[in-house]
């Protein structure tokens, strides 16, 4: 048996060096292969978001043209609320592509003023009603609920009204893309110090705990099945998420899968002295 005579103070050899510069240089040169990946992903969801409505456009209007005549009217309207749904996601991605990157290099800023909650709220679910109601197929049986405390009135808050609506409308799409089989979508206001807390809570799909804080990145998007078939780039939540940090609040998710997600809002209230401006 061979001993090992090495004491403490025996320097380490020089291969261990060797090692560490190895290591070094490997992390370095993995780094543009993780950009590489990242920009390869993005390019792929683009191209297919992109060419999709393209697609549908490009081919029923190429059938109405070609075959107009022979066409019935029922059928022609099919065609034609199909490319209306297709010019419609279309437009969205390129519009939240912008707004995200004006919002990202500060082109785009809140201007917080006080807002009264509760309309807020009733506004947003009444435009969701009557925007899904339009599209029965994405929109089977939901049923919205607002519900608040019993004290009245709600204090107000301190946002942008318009940039705070389209968080609220980006989170109750999200509840109708992912609740493909419908349920009841639950509103709550609660107030705790300094701050307002907006829930909205479906009955859909949910997700597991891994993908909660990612859900926020861009172009993250859950990979399930389902997930893949509503559409979209994984915009909608960074934009929320970079309007809420602006406008001094949060957002955050918590969810499990086959019950259910709660999305939850905090706005700063608004104090007597921003209500006399």
């Amino acid at each position: 048996m061979m001993e090992n005579t090495a004491d403490a103070n025996t320097p380490l050899p020089p291969a261990s060096l060797s090692d560490t510069s190895s290591d070094t240089a490997t992390a370095h040169a993995d780094a543009p292969d993780a950009s590489n990946r990242l920009e390869d992903e993005f390019l792929a969801i683009i191209s297919h978001e992109l060419r999709s409505p393209l697609a549908a456009i490009k081919g029923y209007a190429a059938t109405l043209r070609r075959q107009g005549h022979r066409i019935g009217r029922a059928e022609r309207d099919e065609f034609l609320q199909a490319i209306d749904e297709a010019s419609d996601r279309l437009e969205l991605l390129i519009s939240r592509m912008m707004q995200l990157s004006r919002l990202e290099a500060g082109a785009l800023m809140p201007h917080p003023v006080p807002v009264d909650s509760v309309q807020l709220i009733r506004e947003a679910l009444a435009a969701a009603e009557y925007r899904w109601g339009s599209y029965p197929s994405l929109a089977p049986s939901h049923t919205y609920t607002f519900e608040m405390p019993s004290q009245a009135p709600m204090p107000t808050v301190l946002a942008d009204l318009r940039l705070q609506r389209e968080v609220l409308d980006i989170v109750l799409e999200n509840t109708v893309k992912y609740s493909p089989g419908g349920g009841l979508v639950r509103v709550t206001l609660d107030t705790d110090g300094a701050m307002l807390t907006i829930g909205i809570r479906d009955q859909g799909i949910g997700m597991s705990s891994d993908h909660l804080e990612r859900i926020f990145d861009r172009f993250y998007r859950v990979d399930a099945r389902l997930t893949r078939e509503v559409g979209g780039v994984g915009l909608g939540l960074a934009i929320c998420k970079r309007i809420m940090a602006l406008q001094g609040g949060a957002i955050w998710a918590e969810s499990e899968p086959g019950v259910g997600s709660t999305f939850y809002m905090t706005l700063p209230l608004a104090q007597p002295s921003d209500e006399r401006q």
